[in-house]
């Protein structure tokens, strides 16, 4: 089969590294430019064109994939099958018509549950006890298409997005190759969706990530971990701006009083009151500052009697 794989930034790199070591290598990888970031706008290369001129497969990085003269180059190849994994571009139905089989998605969520851009964060957020990755087929629908395959995976109580993310990169790749297999033996089902099933994981952004610590513990908990390592959870302690970095929820609710008051700080962490149970700080960064442990931050600021974040 002539696979074209499209993909951009972290996610993709281990499905692209599982099919170069197999069978099913592609014969082109697009992605898109290379982007400017930071506050200097450096401009920095796409991590899956490094990926792919270490492994030996051509790259492209169109403007626009939907350019018609690069659409042109793409059917001239008469490729079987398009891989799609996190390249961030609506694709149109002219794009999805161009492969003679289908065009394929890794999709980092049990579908139709979180279709959108952030379904590991939202799948935390959420109290989920498992996520998964999904491989169906795109149609010009978001994440909607018909699902070839599902693995799924549980969730650690403690485990944070950017922990998920990595682990669910890892079994998207070895979920392509399945599929991949499946289609080459003629095997594949394709299953539509549940529509009344469906719910949408929409981006994440700074503001979202302010704790308020009226929340019960737990589901500040879950904020903490939805928003490590970014956009960040933040919080105040007088008139400084903090990014919570990991935190536990204590089984011991003795002594719980209005939320927010600090009620123990320490080198065992910071244990703050909310609106039920109490949470312990264990890690946290001012915004400007560098991380720290708890324990750091205590020993270097006042904690008066009535101490209170938010």
């Amino acid at each position: 089969m002539n696979l074209i794989f499209f993909g951009t930034d972290d996610f993709p790199v281990p499905s692209l590294n599982a099919l170069a070591e197999s069978e099913f290598r592609p014969s082109l990888v697009v992605s898109k430019p290379d982007s400017p970031r930071g506050r200097g706008r450096k401009i920095y290369p796409q991590k899956i064109r490094l990926v792919s001129e270490t492994l030996e497969i051509p790259c492209e990085q169109p403007l626009d994939v939907l350019d018609p003269e690069f659409m042109e180059k793409l059917r001239s190849l008469k490729p079987d099958i398009f891989v799609v994994v996190s390249y961030g571009r609506i694709l149109s139905q002219e794009f999805l018509d161009i492969p003679s089989k289908y065009c394929l998605n890794v999709h980092a969520s049990l579908l139709p549950l979180y279709r959108g851009a952030a379904p590991v964060q939202q799948a935390i957020l959420h109290g989920d006890p498992s996520s998964g990755v999904t491989i169906m087929k795109i149609v010009k629908k978001l994440d909607a298409g018909p699902i070839l395959l599902k693995k799924e995976t549980e969730i650690g109580k403690n485990e944070t997005a950017g922990e998920l993310f990595t682990r669910l990169a890892g079994l998207g790749g070895e979920a392509l190759l399945e599929a991949l297999q499946l289609i080459k033996e003629g095997k594949e089902t394709f299953v539509e969706q549940d529509e009344s099933k469906a719910t949408y994981a929409p981006k994440l952004v700074k503001e979202d990530g302010f704790i308020d610590w009226k929340r019960p513990a737990q589901e500040i908990h879950n904020l903490v971990r939805a928003f490590t390592p970014k956009p960040a959870p933040r919080t105040r302690f007088g008139p400084r701006k903090l990014i919570i970095l990991e935190g536990r929820v204590e089984e011991d609710n003795f002594g719980l009083d209005e939320p927010g008051r600090v009620l123990t700080a320490g080198e065992e962490g910071i244990r703050v009151c909310t609106g039920d149970g109490i949470y312990r700080i264990r890690g946290l960064k001012p915004e400007n500052g560098r991380k720290m442990t708890a324990g750091e931050f205590v020993r270097g600021h006042r904690f008066p009697i009535d101490a209170r974040f938010g």
